[in-house]
């Protein structure tokens, strides 16, 4: 019986050509739910070098619409997972963003490790390269990710194959591929991962090299989306420079934090109503509220949170690198009709809720800050600004209102 849910158990089909790779004969299924493909749907972005200001109306915008489209277009079934697109460009997207989610879902749990550790491969000088590399037990792994809606997968499995035996890759201790061989919508048939390759190296010597950099440029990719710009910015750019002693998260600057299993994520929420539209849509409506009531009309009221562990701010505040590198945070899946919760080994939370379900999410979230977010796109789009106003802080004007134009409540100097 094919039952409609949010998580789904892919078979483990191990190809002709990883055989006899001992490390593959355990692990027959494994599971994945739908906020954890949106979730590498985030991770699969660049991480931006600096946020702007004005930038902010764009993420708020960005995030729900890029939620939107995984739940319009990806079904979840026990046995499957449809891609229901029927745009060639955006069925290709969705295929490699499952591909992605298939391939570092099923590594993280064949090597005991967390989706933090994983590395984007940079561009060799020649030749094809592989997606991702993570490194267990000073043992280094690279990793080829595919995603797929055909019955067959020989042509994805050639590519993994040339990539690897490109002669200008560095040695490392093992590479293999995974194929995600995902379905069309009302393909009844099961849904699979293919892993491809051979035995690992056993004569390449141990790497050493920390994972701690690529765990916080991991981290910074949600950071963008959940952490004021301004305090973005300053936790980014010693990043970028290898200055660690100066990266710091500032806690106090999140919007909100919520309460999960009584342990503290702090973060952003996020509303459908907030996806940007033409500028058609408010040229009628020129307050906050009629826009909000247009939008409820048309969207529902759909809010979600997408938080991190205060555990893990804290260690990076810290720079306690030992215990980022072992942290493992307990995966949950929780949902019912309306709501649902989803907790990443890597300590990113992420909320939905559709119709006020989550009275937690509503009380952090009320629909006033909606309103007041949609009075602040509706200002950026049309380029009103209002001076900030805040008393000025520094010495020789301190008190006076501040007249820094802004489209937000305050400017970047005093939020």
């Amino acid at each position: 019986m094919n039952i409609l849910m949010s998580i789904s158990k892919p078979k483990i089909v191990i190809d002709e050509s990883a055989k006899d790779a001992e490390i593959f004969k355990y692990k027959k299924e494994f599971e994945i739910c739908k906020p954890e493909i949106f979730k590498y749907g985030i991770m699969m972005e660049e991480v931006p070098p600096s946020i702007k200001d004005s930038d902010f109306d764009y993420l708020q915008s960005k995030i729900p619409a890029y939620e939107m489209l995984h739940s319009d277009f990806i079904k979840v079934y026990e046995n499957r997972i449809e891609n229901l697109s029927n745009d060639d460009r955006k069925k290709k997207m969705i295929s490699e963003i499952i591909g992605v989610a298939f391939g570092i879902k099923y590594t993280t749990e064949l090597l005991k490790t967390n989706p933090s550790k994983f590395k984007k491969i940079g561009v060799p000088s020649e030749g094809k390269y592989l997606d991702y590399s993570v490194i267990v037990d000073e043992k280094e792994y690279e990793l080829e990710t595919k995603g797929t809606i055909s019955n067959y997968y020989s042509k994805f499995k050639k590519d993994i194959l040339d990539k690897k035996n490109n002669k200008n890759l560095k040695d490392v201790y093992f590479r293999f591929g995974t194929i995600a061989m995902i379905n069309n919508s009302d393909d009844l048939k099961d849904s699979k991962c293919v892993v491809v390759d051979d035995p690992p190296n056993e004569d390449i010597k141990p790497n050493f090299e920390n994972s701690f950099e690529t765990q916080l440029l991991n981290y910074g990719i949600f950071l963008s989306y959940i952490l004021d710009s301004k305090y973005y910015n300053k936790y980014i750019k010693p990043l970028k420079k290898n200055q660690y002693k100066k990266v710091k998260i500032n806690v106090k600057k999140f919007f909100t934090k919520y309460i999960f299993n009584n342990k503290e994520y702090y973060g952003e929420c996020f509303d459908y109503r907030l996806i940007r539209e033409e500028l058609e849509t408010f040229k009628y409506l020129d307050k906050p509220k009629d826009i909000l009531a247009s939008k409820t009309e048309k969207f529902g009221k759909t809010k979600f949170f997408i938080g991190l562990d205060f555990e893990i701010i804290e260690a990076i505040n810290r720079k306690d690198f030992k215990l980022l590198n072992k942290y493992q945070s307990e995966w949950i899946y929780k949902e019912n009709s309306k709501s649902s919760k989803f907790l990443d080994k890597d300590g990113i939370l992420i909320v939905k809720s559709r119709d006020g379900e989550d009275q937690q999410l509503e009380n952090i979230f009320t629909e006033e800050e909606v309103e007041n977010r949609l009075g602040d796109s509706y200002n950026q789009q049309l380029g009103i600004t209002h001076k900030c106003g805040a008393p000025c802080r520094s010495k020789d004007i301190k008190g006076k209102p501040c007249e820094i134009k802004t489209y937000r409540k305050y400017c970047h100097f005093h939020r």
